[in-house]
């Protein structure tokens, strides 16, 4: 199962829209017959395992406390109106994150539990890449520069697997690529795309050229050819989604293979990037293409959208500075918005038509720290500092440690900045590329327990 982990997470369409998302997609009802199968084989395996600190459970526990009293305590202020899903769908949607989370914490338990089961993990995710490389990311690709030549395929690919927004004009060509000429891979948005190649594959890519492992033979000291081929895929990919997400996953990813490489690669990629960086530079001062790329997806980004995404980051900032312990909660954040977002950043349709009735969450750090507030973020920080503590002091230095290890430390780099933005942060695809390294340290350990015992 460690190979298929990642490739069921990307499928995210919803069946319903009757009960929360985390429970009506296709790696709900994988993971959960597959630790059904496994908790009914073996079932005092999992309740004799320590999966969970006491620390986390305390954690978690305040959390759910913390959510309940701010809920009541804003029903009291707000009652319900239409910037709210209720206290009942508020805290119904609270808990199937967690829900969600825990899900894939015990997946993970049951599949990986060996080297060999990392592994595996590894390569099934480069293959899954591969695979919707070729039928997903070319064909839209190649759309999105006007070149029709697989716009049937695309368009059924849309239909069958990819999830809508309920935006009729943005699928009036048959689909959101042919419409918009982005492409979106299986997600919603080129923005969640991006922020998917860039925590699921992008860091296992990066470990693997540093490293010099070979996906293919599972073997080190190897040219990782299909390591660089993957790297132009998602590169090309950031590029013509056009998204600010992407373009700054382009920038991290420079700066990645510049300054935490060495020796020649390090060299290599230095004068490529200097090469790639005067092309760019005199292209945006002399070629009009370039010169409105980069204004209208990084530089300088208007309409109505890039203002409401400002303003509302701006007011999450805001709702966050003004209850910095424990955030206002997950219910009822829409209010806060409405009152500390710009007046400026108001005066759009789309504002009036959509944010006016609920307000959106379109940082999604800003909506971390202004739902739960520091007391609930400082935690995490810590939790990602003991991570690469037990890396550097509690396992054994070997090759693979390495590479997991550097792999961690890009995903955290790519999590943590991207999650300025908005993109699908707490789906399953993502919380397995931040669990795996958790999983792997925790059987690492164990294993090292047992021989010294």
């Amino acid at each position: 199962m460690s190979a298929w982990l990642v490739f069921f997470s990307l499928f995210v369409k919803q069946v319903t829209n009757a009960i929360p998302q985390p429970f009506t997609v296709l790696p709900f009802f994988v993971f959960l017959v597959y630790i059904i199968f496994n908790f009914s084989k073996d079932p005092k395996r999992l309740l004799k395992a320590k999966l969970f600190q006491n620390k986390i459970v305390l954690y978690f526990s305040l959390l759910t406390l913390s959510e309940i009293i701010l809920l009541i305590w804003n029903y009291s202020k707000f009652g319900s109106d239409s910037q709210d899903f209720n206290v009942l769908g508020s805290f119904v949607g609270f808990a199937s994150t967690l829900i969600c989370l825990l899900i894939v914490y015990i997946a993970l338990y049951y599949a990986i539990d060996s080297d060999l089961d990392l592994l595996r993990f590894i390569r099934g995710s480069m293959l899954c890449l591969a695979v919707m490389g070729v039928l997903v990311l070319v064909p839209q690709l190649l759309v999105s520069i006007g070149k029709n030549y697989f716009i049937g395929w695309v368009n059924l690919v849309d239909h069958v697997v990819i999830p809508h927004w309920n935006i009729p004009s943005d699928y009036t060509a048959g689909s959101y690529v042919a419409t918009m000429k982005r492409a979106n891979g299986l997600e919603i948005e080129p923005a969640f795309l991006a922020g998917q190649l860039a925590v699921v594959f992008l860091p296992w890519i990066l470990s693997a050229i540093k490293h010099h492992f070979s996906f293919i033979k599972n073997e080190f000291k190897k040219m990782p050819y299909e390591a660089y081929l993957l790297l132009l895929l998602i590169l090309a990919t950031f590029a013509l989604a056009k998204t600010t997400t992407g373009l700054v996953a382009i920038a991290l990813t420079v700066l990645i293979l510049v300054f935490d490489f060495h020796g020649r690669l390090q060299k290599i990629f230095i004068a490529f990037s200097i090469i790639g960086l005067a092309a760019v530079t005199i292209g945006y001062f002399t070629i009009g293409s370039i010169n409105g790329f980069l204004n209208g997806y990084l530089f300088a980004k208007g309409g109505q959208s890039a203002s409401n995404r400002s303003g509302g980051t701006i007011g999450l900032i805001m709702t966050f500075l003004h209850y910095p312990l424990i955030g206002v909660g997950n219910g009822y954040l829409g209010h806060y918005l409405i009152e500390y977002v710009p007046r400026n950043s108001k005066l759009n349709t789309e504002f009036l038509w959509g944010f006016s009735h609920h307000y959106s969450v379109l940082s999604d750090w800003g909506g971390f720290l202004a739902q739960y507030g520091l007391l609930f973020f400082l935690p995490i920080v810590r939790k990602v500092r003991e991570l690469f503590y037990d890396f550097n002091n509690e396992l054994e230095q070997d090759n693979l440690s390495l590479l997991v290890k550097d792999a961690a430390k890009y995903t955290v780099i790519m999590y943590g900045i991207l999650a300025i933005f908005d993109f699908n942060w707490l789906s399953y695809y993502s919380l397995i590329s931040l669990l795996v390294f958790v999983r792997f340290v925790q059987y690492r350990i164990d294993k090292k327990q047992v021989v010294k015992s």
